[in-house]
């Protein structure tokens, strides 16, 4: 029953160290998911803040501060983007660079 016992405890582990591996962004994913985080500005942003937060650990401060400083030249970028044609240039990149984060 042991034996049994530490096969499951061992393959779930295996299990969740592999997933985890998948889910885990390069330094240049991370800094691209910061910025599309402030483009998002007024959406539902849980997704991607969820990434965001499963990602911080372990990063550099350098990298960090570079995803700081993506994320508020993107909340600027929004927020000027005026007008039919500004606001769609900022749809159309959430739509392709951010539509694996916001799932």
């Amino acid at each position: 029953m042991r034996i049994l016992t530490a096969a499951v405890i061992l393959a779930t582990a295996a299990s969740a160290t592999a997933a985890f591996a998948q889910e885990r962004l390069t330094d240049t994913q991370f800094i691209a998911a910061a910025k599309c985080r402030g483009l998002m500005q007024g959406a539902d942003t849980a997704g991607i803040d969820a990434v965001l937060s499963a990602n911080r650990s372990g990063r550099l401060g350098m990298v960090i501060d570079r995803a700081n400083t993506a994320r508020k030249a993107a909340v600027r970028t929004a927020r000027r983007a005026n007008g039919p044609g500004g606001k769609a240039e900022i749809a159309r990149e959430i739509a392709s660079a951010c539509a694996g984060l916001t799932a």
